[in-house]
């Protein structure tokens, strides 16, 4: 028996915890037979006390030998311990899975635990947030470093208390080569093979195809506008097992690269690909090499997570087009989103409300799973129908409550405007307000997770947003014309859907997707109370995709215009100056954002800091420090020769 993914800490709420982990059936001598979930129990354990020993847990069969469970920790008549360290032992059959031989690679524990532990506060106040961790796009992981630095202080008490992915967790549609080839291996071990749509006699499955080669069947005219579709990935299982290796669970020195056959006509050619590809390589290697450290800081915060485009593909839902063709009955683009969505399902919405989701993902996806072997058109539709028809948008455990936006499944387009997308159409609005309706009390204080910036650099997001009108949907792909403000009415509609809340103050969004980092900040007066409601945009982007080629070029423009130029400051919206560092104000190094929240004193005003922990090309930490309470603005006249 082995635990390939997992065990990852969920919703934490204050009466239970869950847990979400991927289970092999490996059986020894000690478990004999097939896996039953009614034989896996949980504990939970104050110091050397046991806490409570009451759980639930549901699996999901994924293949013959594979399960997705979810276990409900379940507090004492009296809630978890406020602030204590509270230990979670996982069992089956009166045995502790806590040991060597129940996983590939290192246990998820930090010095001398002998099992992962969690905390429980009534308030948050360190609130972290990162998004884009590909496996290939960087020499660093901004996360396993951080888990690096927990260790080496020796004290689980800087973990945040909790943690939000904002979007790109991974990278379906841009895949290194290496990593492309252990993930088809690991894959065809693991479940069985999966027919592909096109046509009945011609027999295609991903065993057939291969691992390789695969931009001859993703094109323009199926949906697909990747520059990088080569090593795409197709089927559910390649979804779920590129999950279980980003995670940690899998483990395996990744195959060197093939040396090209060199010819005296393209040897120049294929030796520089050659060295790219190496490039490539080593940081993929250093990836999975490290991806343990993700399971143990995973096995220890509350996480959750929103997808963006790269979880299914490369500008997915940009254009009316491209969700037209995405969707289209029969095709393989269909298939493709709905193999994506349904990993999506498992592996990051399901622990984001496990309660909302068990029975939806009980009802569609087993049949779903059970039927990979034969394509079945109408099953595939069926299937896309109810998971991109779902909402996945989610309302946290947290105090402060934060809303997790889905702005790819509920996007709308209007007439004459079939490039410029609305991120949330007028229907998901509504089931926003329901949500926010639902929260008691009203909060001073919300957490938006918007996997794009709600605000960005308005004149760029408008030059973007010009050249589909030029080029149509090769230039909206190109120019990744996606942005909020794409709609001002709509965009408009949103922020008033927020303002819907009566006493709301802080409003603090935590955003993504951009690779890079920046704060900005916009004052807007409450239309009920005329009371300053504040908006504060914090991105932090990204884990591991470090700006590259013409797009670095263009931040250091946009770094070096704004500062001296001054271009995207108006009255009510300014961008942040960190406290601690001189001429700068936006990176593009790797990095966190982490949101700090004080309590409120005598006089009603709370510490509001926000550290984007920047991680510098030579491994060591530099803290952007921004005073929330008395930020430090780009107001400055510009400066002119």
């Amino acid at each position: 028996m082995k635990i390939l993914s997992g065990p990852m800490l969920r919703r934490l709420e204050s009466n239970c915890a869950y847990i979400w982990l991927v289970i092999q059936e490996e059986f020894d001598d000690a478990f004999q037979g097939k896996f039953d979930v009614a034989l896996l129990s949980a504990q939970t354990w104050l110091g050397r006390e046991q806490l409570s020993g009451d759980s639930e847990c549901i699996d999901i069969k994924l293949a013959e030998s594979l399960h997705a469970v979810m276990v409900c920790l379940k507090a004492p008549a009296s809630g978890w311990p406020e602030a204590k360290s509270v230990g979670y032992d996982l069992c089956y059959g009166q045995q502790s899975l806590f040991q060597p031989v129940y996983f590939y690679g290192p246990l998820p524990l930090y010095h001398d635990e002998a099992y992962p532990s969690f905390r429980y506060y009534p308030e948050s106040t360190k609130i972290m947030s990162a998004s884009c961790r590909k496996p290939h796009g960087a020499k660093q992981d901004a996360l396993a470093a951080y888990d690096r630095k927990i260790e080496q202080s020796g004290s689980l008490n800087k973990l945040p208390d909790v943690l939000f992915l904002t979007g790109d967790q991974i990278y379906a549609d841009d895949v290194e080569p290496q990593v492309a080839k252990l993930i088809y291996q690991y894959a065809s071990e693991l479940f069985p093979d999966e027919a592909l749509a096109g046509n009945p006699y011609s027999g295609h499955s991903l065993d057939s195809i291969g691992w390789r080669n695969r931009h001859s069947l993703l094109n323009e005219y199926s949906g697909f506008y990747t520059s990088e579709g080569e090593y795409h990935l197709l089927g559910f299982r390649e979804y779920l097992t590129m999950y279980l290796l980003a995670w940690g669970g899998l483990y395996h020195d990744l195959p060197k690269p093939e040396r090209p056959l060199l010819t005296w006509f393209n040897g120049k050619k294929q030796l520089k690909k050659y060295r790219a590809m190496w490039r490539s390589y080593y940081k993929a290697r250093n990836f999975l090499a490290q991806s343990w450290r993700i399971r143990r800081l995973l096995a220890h915060v509350p996480t959750y997570m929103m997808f963006d485009d790269h979880e299914v593909t490369d500008d997915w839902n940009l254009s009316a087009e491209i969700q037209t063709l995405l969707s289209k009955r029969g095709s393989l683009g269909q298939q493709v989103v709905t193999n994506a969505l349904a990993a999506f399902t498992l592996c990051q919405a399901w622990g984001n409300a496990p309660e909302q989701y068990t029975k939806f993902i009980k009802c569609v996806l087993p049949n779903f799973i059970g039927g990979l072997t034969v394509y079945n058109a109408r099953q595939y539709q069926d299937t896309f129908d109810k998971l991109n028809g779902q909402n996945f948008t989610t309302l946290s455990a947290t105090n402060p409550p934060a809303i997790l936006l889905d702005t790819r499944t509920q996007r709308g387009f209007r007439p004459g405007k079939t490039f410029t997308p609305l991120l949330m159409n007028n229907k998901a609005l509504r089931q926003m307000r329901a949500l926010l309706a639902t929260l008691e009390p009203t909060p001073r204080e919300l957490i938006v997770v918007s996997p794009a910036p709600v605000y960005g650099f308005r004149k760029v997001e408008k030059f973007q947003l010009s050249i589909p009108r030029a080029l149509k949907c090769w230039g909206a792909t190109r120019a990744d014309a996606e942005c909020w403000i794409s709609d001002t009415e709509q965009m408009n509609k949103f922020r008033r859907t927020l303002l819907e809340l009566p006493e709301l103050h802080n409003c603090y969004i935590l955003s993504g997707d951009v690779h890079y980092g920046y704060c900005r900040r916009e004052q807007l007066v409450h239309p009920l109370n005329a009371h300053n409601v504040e908006f504060w945009q914090l991105t932090s982007s990204s884990v591991s995709n470090v700006p590259k080629g013409n797009l670095a070029i263009l931040l250091n423009c946009l770094h070096y215009i704004t500062l001296r130029y001054r271009p995207f400051i108006r009255k009510n919206s300014h961008y942040l100056l960190p406290s601690n560092v001189q001429g700068r104000f936006l990176t593009g190094h790797l990095n966190l954002g982490l949101l700090e929240l004080g309590p409120l004193d005598d006089s009603g005003e709370q510490t509001r800091n926000y550290v984007l922990s920047v991680l510098q090309p030579n491994g060591k930490w530099h803290d952007w420090h921004y005073d929330l309470q008395n930020p430090t603005l780009l107001t400055q006249a510009p400066v002119r020769d």
